[in-house]
């Protein structure tokens, strides 16, 4: 594109957004945790169903014996034989429950490891798109990101450690259980059947409204904690204000309303209880009921052949309590699902509403993977036929734009004409939906992480950490040691920033708050412009409104700043501020200029 004809490359340039990342998996496992879920869950399951030959040895001993006491006594032929039938029973008994502990803790400890993994995973997804996203997209409040960095997480564990094991458990265990009365008794298999599968049915519908509550409550601390957290940080501000005592009278109100929250939450959680113990108790009163009658002989149906023995009757009476316990547990997970699924969907929308876009490196070939290593110039930039779409908004329609190696581009133009766009664009924030960025020629995607080592980067609201001020300036420095006290001195002097380090109590030892607090505006940008400068090895340098909402004499300290770092590196500056555009040297591009002319091209 030539440089004195910007308007021919430029193309509907619209409104700058902020797009989703376009991850929908957060907070959920890969194939792999999958499988390990699914494992944990069969070997609850198997433990549960070595429960059905323990029961058996049981019921063959106990029976037994009570069928020697029900006749004139133990005769005296097996007077010798029943302690071996008893150690027998006893040591398989003992063999299988070390068997079935062994199982149970294979099971739960591998299902924490998994659920452990995904909170750490889906963490480090959250902060991988905080990092990817652009400086100047919006961002939650710091109190609403806490809670969900960590209330949020924390629910996904029970989640998958306790409710999708219980799930597979469930699958198996009641199955096996009903096939084994079935062997004894028909008509207590059939009670089994009936009695087992309304507790599901039943908590699914108070699951409903279980999670609409869990949802709520989550969007309840969420809002807490945001607002807790910025209360504290305005304390002195709402103090000279007065206004500590509404502030007060506010937090009670959102504490009463939190705490009213709960209490729905737990009333939903003692009804699916409730619900729960009333049904597991009626299945099982209704076999005891059953077992009861037939050992007495007022009921001779329901078995396969002959009336129910000693050993049958106990035998169904100690499996019909295990045949509700995956029940059971299943329903109390039900809950662990209700929050985990209610965060995901929370955290999902975080993602989205952080915006950036992660870069698509598996669509580029071996030749173009990652450049390492330094830049070894001033790069060229090009904007190659660029569609791009944010936030459902047309950002850019084939856009054509170029910048020589070592040139100093100006972008200029209302609020919303697509300069901020263009410097996320280059800094690899954003992926076209079509066509390429380019840098030296490559794909500016397969160039992240060695670009962003070697950038300048400004911003109207730049950032200060709690420390030191020499700690800060450090902070866009790699070797933090190799910097002497002169190349401070002189990254001050350059952001007129000099004197009013001088006149600081400690010097560059002052500590800083976090914000900046205690600076003013104007002296955070001439902090953070010496900060800048102390990038030695920097050959791009980007800036956007660096000189927004500051003083005549501030904003022509900042200019003179910018005019030195553009000097001998590659340069794009967005900014309406006139006497920037006036002192500064460079070519000039006016997008709001290149919008309507590409309006008019397409309605032509």
């Amino acid at each position: 594109m030539k440089k004195n004809d910007v308007s021919d490359g430029c193309r509907s340039l619209e409104t700058n957004a902020s797009g989703p990342i376009g991850s929908s998996g957060i907070g959920r496992p890969e194939a792999g945790e999958q499988r390990a879920l699914k494992w944990s869950g069969m070997l609850l399951g198997l433990s549960d169903l070595l429960w059905i030959p323990q029961a058996g040895l049981l019921a063959l001993a106990l029976g037994g014996l009570l069928a020697s006491f029900a006749s004139d006594g133990i005769a005296a032929g097996t007077s010798g034989q029943l302690p071996v039938s008893l150690v027998i029973s006893a040591a398989g008994l003992i063999v299988l429950a070390l068997l079935r502990s062994w199982l149970q803790m294979r099971a739960l400890t591998g299902a924490r490891r998994v659920a452990r993994r995904i909170q750490s995973r889906t963490r480090a997804d959250i902060l991988a798109a905080v990092v990817r996203r652009s400086p100047a997209a919006g961002f939650p409040a710091s109190g609403v990101f806490a809670a969900q960095l960590t209330e949020q997480v924390e629910m996904l564990g029970p989640y998958y450690r306790n409710y999708v094991p219980q799930l597979v458990r469930l699958k198996l265990v009641p199955v096996g259980i009903l096939l084994a009365a079935l062997t004894v008794s028909w008509l207590a298999a059939l009670i089994l059947l009936v009695c087992g599968p309304i507790i599901p049915v039943f908590m699914a519908l108070i699951g409903i409204r279980a999670k609409a509550a869990s949802e709520g409550q989550q969007e309840e601390l969420t809002r807490l904690s945001g607002m807790l957290l910025d209360r504290i940080r305005g304390l002195e501000t709402l103090v000279l204000f007065g206004a500590a005592d509404r502030t007060k009278e506010d937090i009670r109100e959102a504490g009463e309303t939190f705490r009213l929250g709960t209490m729905r939450v737990l009333k939903i959680a003692f009804l699916s209880s409730t619900v729960l113990e009333l049904f597991s108790a009626l299945g099982i009163a209704f076999c005891a009921v059953y077992v009861g009658f037939s050992l007495l002989g007022d009921v001779t149906a329901g078995t396969w052949s002959g009336p129910l023995t000693y050993s049958g009757g106990l035998f169904v009476l100690l499996l019909a309590p295990e045949f509700f316990a995956p029940l059971r547990a299943y329903s109390a997970a039900y809950h662990d699902r209700a929050g985990g699924v209610a965060a995901q969907e929370k955290l999902t929308a975080l993602i989205q509403d952080i915006g950036g876009s992660e870069p698509r490196l598996d669509t580029f070939g071996a030749e173009d993977m990652p450049a390492q290593g330094r830049l070894p110039a001033p790069p060229s930039i090009r904007f190659e036929d660029v569609s791009l779409e944010l936030g459902g908004r047309r950002i850019y329609s084939n856009f054509d734009f170029e910048i020589d190696p070592g040139e100093t581009v100006l972008l200029k133009g209302a609020s919303g004409s697509g300069k901020t766009t263009l410097i996320d664009c280059v800094l690899g924030f954003h992926t076209p939906d079509k066509g390429e960025v380019l840098l030296d020629g490559r794909n500016v995607l397969t160039q992240v992480e060695n670009l962003r080592r070697h950038v300048v980067w400004l911003g109207q609201a730049p950032r200060l950490f709690h420390g030191s001020l020499k700690a800060n300036l450090l902070k866009g420095n790699a070797d933090r040691n190799a910097v002497s006290e002169e190349e401070l001195w002189a990254a001050l002097e350059l952001a007129g920033a000099a004197e009013l380090v001088r006149r600081l109590p400690n010097g560059l030892s002052t500590p800083v708050g976090e914000d900046g607090f205690g600076l003013s505006v104007g002296e955070i940008r001439r902090i953070a412009l010496a900060r800048a400068a102390l990038r030695r090895n920097a050959v791009l340098l980007l800036a956007d409104e660096p000189t927004a909402g500051l003083d005549e004499e501030t904003a022509g300290d900042v200019i003179a700043g910018l005019e030195h770092l553009a000097h001998g590196r590659t340069a794009l500056i967005a900014s309406h501020n006139p006497a920037l555009l006036s002192k500064l040297p460079g070519r000039q591009v006016d997008l709001s200029t290149c919008r309507e002319v590409a309006r008019k091209a397409v309605n032509a």
